[in-house]
């Protein structure tokens, strides 16, 4: 067990810091006309598209996604017509950009049937260069899917698939109100297998009711035996006050910060000792999989989707909530689809919020990505690449990797910061020491919690 004086006294409310600035600095005075000079000036270097499908067919009290719950088929076609005019909107300021990553994500995008999917791809493959060679994945809902769905997606371009896991247990199951059985799963494994897609990744979902180390252990034990190709490992974030539906999950079932820490740590031994890659935070890999020889090489990115191997930053984020990355600036459309419809159908980015770096801003993303893919900083190759003296520039933050340092979580040096292997439990701690906005009034609640 991770000694609990250490974790008491450094593992914080934090963000995961899939973006920095994270979420929660951006602000209402950021405007579209902003994002649309970020898209025109936009270098031709091949940039990554996210598509947000923000439906769903049942609510599970757990989720904290940008989600409609409906079981209307006709509200997909008219989300399709205003994702036509965002797209227009967008590849007008930046016609035929190249294009080397797709990724849809929810919501459920198996909500979209596959006529509706193939007009969407129709949609993007007009408007963009999609480059042949491009990773195209989705996120799919075991419980809603059938063999001939599965086999239709390499079709369309398909080569990657996440399926949502969270817990088997079916009394975790019936608490977070999401009854899938392993034999759904499986079978969607199954039928992705037999039609060429070799990219499998499952999501599970630690930090659940009533959850203990012996039932997770089940259920990781199932998962492994379907052997996905990566395996993310999420902490569930009770956040009542925010998420209605959380509000149905009875807090006295929760486990508690140590049997989190727990189940996190017997995780990651158990899938290491299965064969997999520690990637990050909280992802794990095979050793042949693209992201674990990403972080071999050094071209290990992370982006709101989490961790990539697309080496480029410039991400186009579209539908309902998506956060745009690019060219200096993060956007972000309205979660709000009355407000989305009324800004597209009139000719309009649909942009509410982001923010532009500033020179600092750039210098301590570059910081914290390192921190957060590869678990260390190579200050030579940040005082190279931002004309700064690393010790000098950061002299603010030297007390704080002191006390890190002495707690046996990172070592330091003038050329290099590593976190050491027990610290990797409190990377997103250790990031937080270079996050000059952490102590700052933030602009909206977001998604924080301890450990992963």
């Amino acid at each position: 067990m991770f000694p609990p004086e250490i974790l008491k006294r450094f593992d914080l409310n934090g963000p995961r810091y899939t973006s920095y600035p994270t979420a929660d600095r951006f602000t209402p005075e950021f405007r579209a006309d902003a994002y649309a000079a970020a898209l025109k000036t936009m270098q031709r270097r091949p940039a990554s598209l996210y598509v947000h499908v923000p439906f769903c067919r049942s609510l599970c009290y757990y989720c904290a996604c940008n989600k409609i719950v409906t079981k209307s088929a006709s509200v997909a076609d008219e989300y399709l017509d205003l994702l036509e005019k965002e797209i227009a909107l967008v590849a007008e300021q930046s016609p035929a950009l190249p294009i080397a990553q797709v990724a849809f994500g929810g919501g459920t995008p198996n909500f979209l049937s596959i006529p509706q999917l193939t007009r969407l791809m129709g949609l993007l493959g007009a408007a963009f260069d999609l480059r042949g060679d491009r990773e195209q994945g989705i996120e799919l809902d075991p419980r809603f899917l059938d063999e001939k769905y599965v086999k239709s997606l390499p079709g369309l371009g398909f080569n990657r698939v996440s399926f949502g896991v969270q817990d088997f247990d079916e009394r975790v199951q019936t608490l977070i109100h999401r009854f899938q059985s392993f034999e759904q799963t499986a079978q969607a494994v199954q039928a992705a297998r037999d039609c060429g897609i070799n990219s499998i990744s499952f999501d599970l979902v630690y930090g659940l009711p009533i959850q203990s180390r012996e039932t997770f252990a089940a259920t990781l034990e199932r998962a492994l035996s379907l052997e996905p190709d990566r395996l993310a490992l999420f902490n569930y974030a009770h956040i009542p006050e925010r998420f209605k539906a959380q509000r149905r999950i009875p807090t006295d079932t929760l486990p508690t910060i140590e049997q989190r820490t727990e189940l996190f740590l017997y995780a990651t031994e158990r899938l290491v000792d299965a064969g997999y890659r520690s990637i990050g935070l909280d992802h794990f890999a095979k050793p042949n999989d693209p992201l674990a020889k990403a972080q071999d090489d050094g071209s290990l990115r992370r982006n709101f989707q989490g961790y990539s191997t697309h080496h480029s930053a410039d991400l186009i984020g579209l539908g309902v909530s998506a956060i745009s990355n690019l060219n200096g600036v993060f956007s972000q459309n309205s979660p709000q689809i009355d407000v989305y419809r009324e800004r597209v159908t009139s000719g309009q980015l649909a942009t509410i919020r982001g923010v532009a770096l500033n020179a600092d801003d750039h210098i301590r993303a570059a910081v914290i990505e390192q921190i957060m893919c590869a678990g260390q900083v190579d200050w030579a190759d940040i005082e190279e690449r931002f004309h700064i003296v690393a010790k000098t520039y950061f002299a603010k933050e030297q007390d704080a990797l002191a006390q890190f340092a002495d707690a046996n979580i990172v070592t330091h040096t003038d050329q290099m910061l590593v976190v050491t292997p027990r610290g990797r439990l409190l990377l997103r701690a250790v990031a937080m020491v270079f996050d000059v906005y952490k102590n700052a009034k933030r602009e909206q609640t977001i998604t924080f919690s301890r450990i992963a």
